[in-house]
Parts: structure tokens; sequence; C-alpha cells
């Protein structure tokens, strides 16, 4: 039996775990990892809308006793203006297709996370296990080594 890579289309033996050539993962369950990554974009980029409403908010209701309305006005928009990247990223992150580049991204995005206090018991454990061979295979990262160039012939 065999199985065809979903990455590459190159057709595998049936007990091989990665593709040959692009070294993804055949199997087509994900890691508990990557449940764990989900759940982590979907709190940030909840934690973000948190954000743009708040900045909505700022900008609609009155400005308070010791704080001008221009004032108030500049917060709102510089929380919108933060809130809006961010959402975004977080919650396109776990729809994005399984290749190389999506694994650094989500590393980016966990190493961000780890910026913040509230965030690092989250952040930790799920960096850890983010950077083991099974998530890296998952994503299709070159698990192998280079091989270095063979030595001259001298003739």
């Amino acid at each position: 039996m065999s199985r065809k890579c979903p990455q590459c289309g190159l057709v595998n033996w049936e007990h091989d775990e990665t593709c040959k050539r692009c070294h993804a993962f055949l199997n087509v369950a994900a890691p508990p990892t990557f449940k764990w990554y989900v759940a982590y974009c979907i709190l940030m980029a909840l934690g973000y809308l948190a954000l743009i409403v708040m900045g909505i908010v700022y900008i609609a209701v009155e400005p308070e006793r010791d704080m001008s309305a221009a004032e108030q006005r500049i917060m709102g928009v510089v929380f919108i203006v933060m809130g809006l990247p961010f959402c975004a990223t977080y919650a396109a992150a776990p729809f994005l297709p399984r290749s190389s580049w999506v694994w650094v991204f989500g590393l980016v995005l966990i190493c961000i996370g780890l910026g913040s206090l509230c965030c690092l018991p989250i952040c930790i454990p799920l960096l850890l296990s983010w950077i083991k061979p099974e998530m890296k295979a998952y994503y299709g990262r070159d698990l192998s080594p280079s091989q270095p160039p063979p030595p001259p012939q001298w003739s």
C-alpha cells in the first residue's frame, strides 16, 4: 500500500511517517499541540477584538473629567489601529496551509505572546511542544540536516 503526500503529491510507502521529497507529515491527524495552538490563536484574537471594541467605545462615549476629547479619540484610534492587524493575524493563523513558512509564522505568533505576563503560562508550554519534531514534520519542515557537498575529486 502507499500514501500520497498532501504537500507535493509524491507517492510514499504506507509505513513512512514523512514524505521522502518534502518531509511533510503523512498522517492526516494533527498532533495534540495543533489543537492547543488553535485555542491559543482564538484567545489572542478575542483579546485583540476586545481591544478594538474598547477603542470604539473610547471614540463613542463622552470624555472623562481628567481627559480631553481629542486625547480620548486619539487613544481610541490607537487601540483600533493596534487591534485590527493582530486580531486578523491570529484569527487567520489556524486556517493557513501546512507548509514550512506557516510553522515559522506560528512560532512568531507564540513568541509575540511571550511579551505578555498573563500569556506566559500558556505560551511557554506551547512553545516547548511547538519546536518538537512531530510539529515540524506536520508542517513539512526539513527534519534531516542538509548533506555536506562531496569532497573534491582530484585527478
